[in-house]
């Protein structure tokens, strides 16, 4: 498992490290001042980190909008470690970014419970559509609620904390985070109409999420966004046949 899970992520860290080190270099070369062209390297960034995923073999989208990871939990668990570094090295190299972030508004732990309903409410309705089961037993489970939550806490910070936070600046509450979830979806675009070919569902299933991961970071902050976005993630994956 282990020498499984370093040569998989070998493979993947070396895929994408020429186009990583163009939006690097683009993210240095933008003056500091161009918050908002910084946000959109950054993102544009994101994009190539998830959906150089799919031709590597770590995850794959069904058109019932299911998530098929990898079975290695390794894996998983590393994907979701990484997403967390990330994110403590964009609090080092854009302070100015990092200061647009809201991480909790009112009360704290209305926030995560209003999250985790969300979640709850996004996921629960496919899961039962496609009809799997859910076992939470085993190593797999464990990697996936690291990749679940430290993975998507990433997608967070970028969309909900800094684009979101970013617009506010210049426009309502509400219209900063219509554009965040807009900008969620049409970010899923490429890996939709492209990469998986799935199509509309994804980007429906993107849109709806990110309207309510948006309200959520409006009213509680960050940390609920995260707890509704990773409780969906994690309640429509499924292991990676491994056939």
């Amino acid at each position: 498992m282990l020498e499984e899970g370093l040569s998989r992520l070998s493979a993947y860290l070396l895929y994408l490290t020429p186009g990583f080190l163009l939006c690097a270099l683009w993210f240095w070369l933008t003056p500091k001042h161009q918050a908002g062209m910084r946000i959109l390297v950054l993102l544009l960034t994101f994009v190539l980190l998830r959906d150089a995923m799919t031709p590597q073999g770590l995850w794959s989208l069904s058109d019932q909008v299911q998530i098929a990871f990898i079975a290695n939990p390794l894996v998983l668990a590393a994907l979701g470690l990484l997403s967390l570094a990330l994110i403590a090295l964009l609090a080092r190299v854009a302070p100015e970014l990092w200061a647009l972030l809201v991480w909790r508004r009112g009360n704290v732990g209305l926030g995560l419970f209003l999250g985790l309903l969300a979640g709850l409410a996004i996921g629960l309705p496919l899961r039962l559509y496609q009809g799997n089961g859910f076992d939470v037993s085993g190593l797999w489970f464990g990697g996936l609620l690291v990749l679940a939550y430290g993975g998507n806490a990433l997608e967070e910070v970028l969309f909900r904390g800094m684009l979101q936070g970013h617009l506010e600046q210049h426009t309502s509450a509400l219209r900063a985070a219509l554009g965040s979830a807009v900008a969620f979806a049409a970010c899923h675009a490429f890996l939709a109409l492209s990469v998986t070919q799935v199509g509309w569902p994804i980007l429906a299933f993107t849109l709806i999420e990110g309207l309510l991961c948006a309200l959520l970071r409006m009213r509680y902050g960050i940390f609920a966004a995260i707890a509704a976005h990773g409780t969906a993630i994690l309640l429509i994956a499924v292991p990676m046949s491994q056939g």
